[in-house]
């Protein structure tokens, strides 16, 4: 069954590339993975780094890799920059995002922000056909790999947030890339295509129960043409602002439980482990995903939801 579905995807990899966007199942522990405009909540430099192994046992089984920084700029905070590197493997496909961001952040209120953010990035597309088991060795279409590919795109997102409740939107693909096939080979092209644009919607509200204990509920809707809508829903709670315990549903119909630890108050270790229930099941043990998030100077412990 592994060797039939790798085959596919393998076929699928050689007919034709088309975008698909990557999934942190932690995302709201550090919004600036999924919306730009997050980065304008920080007040001091920030960096996280992010490990996911998914469908583990799978032969071909996705894997993530991702690296954010990010810092204001000037001394009233209203400006903001960073850096995003994302690589996401997927069988023989490997796609490696590079980003730059820009925040703005306006003052709505005496206790609310608006943000608006902007990223450039370039996407590098390859597919190691070479490494495909074909019954004809010699088989031309799979003798070599194919060329990596350099195609831009751009992000969109605002971000609102208050003391206890957030809410952002982000168009996380402006363009459409993908890799065809024509006469002289595999080709990489990219355009603008309203039917193709993914669009997501993320809020959250927290909770001070007691001294030095939150409770966090926060969710996340991804809707593209074509394509179910599907909702992430997430309740973490963190005790003495040092430990934190999470859980979160998706509607495609998986369940991740994760444990936060602040080592120390400028860095925050979070593990997520998450199993489906879907007809894959037998084939894998679970999806393993580690974040780490270190934001410099900073001594109030707290995961990135809204402060001011």
């Amino acid at each position: 069954m592994k060797r039939i579905l790798i085959a596919f995807v393998a076929l699928l990899s050689f007919q034709g590339f088309s975008q698909n966007q990557f999934h942190i199942g932690q995302y709201a522990i550090h919004q600036p993975f999924i919306n730009p405009a997050s980065i304008g909540t920080f007040d001091e430099i920030n960096m996280a780094l992010v490990y996911k192994n998914q469908w583990v046992g799978f032969e071909g089984a996705p894997h993530l890799g991702g690296f954010n920084y990010n810092m204001p700029v000037g001394k009233q905070h209203k400006n903001f920059i960073g850096v995003n590197a994302v690589m996401d493997k997927i069988g023989i496909n490997t796609s490696t995002e590079i980003s730059g961001s820009y925040a703005y952040k306006l003052r709505t209120g005496e206790n609310s922000r608006l943000i608006f953010g902007l990223s450039a990035s370039v996407n590098l597309v390859k597919a190691d056909l070479a490494t495909v088991t074909t019954i004809d060795i010699n088989d031309p279409l799979y003798t070599n790999n194919s060329p990596t590919f350099a195609l831009p795109n751009f992000k969109f997102g605002t971000y609102f947030y208050k003391k206890n409740f957030y809410a952002g939107f982000v168009i996380p693909n402006i363009l459409e890339n993908k890799v065809i096939e024509n006469n002289g080979g595999p080709k990489g092209e990219f355009s603008f295509n309203a039917a193709n644009m993914h669009y997501y919607l993320h809020a959250g509200y927290k909770w001070r129960i007691k001294d030095k204990h939150n409770l966090i509920f926060s969710t996340l809707l991804k809707e593209v043409s074509g394509s179910p809508l599907q909702i992430d829903f997430n309740l973490n709670t963190m005790f003495k602002d040092r430990f934190g315990l999470g859980l979160s549903y998706r509607t495609s119909n998986e369940v991740m439980a994760n444990v936060q630890v602040y080592i120390v108050p400028q860095l925050l270790l979070s593990y997520g482990y998450e199993y489906g229930f879907s007809a894959l099941n037998d084939f894998y043990s679970g999806t393993h995903e580690v974040m780490m998030v270190y934001r410099i100077n900073s001594t109030n412990p707290t995961i990135a939801f809204p402060r001011l």
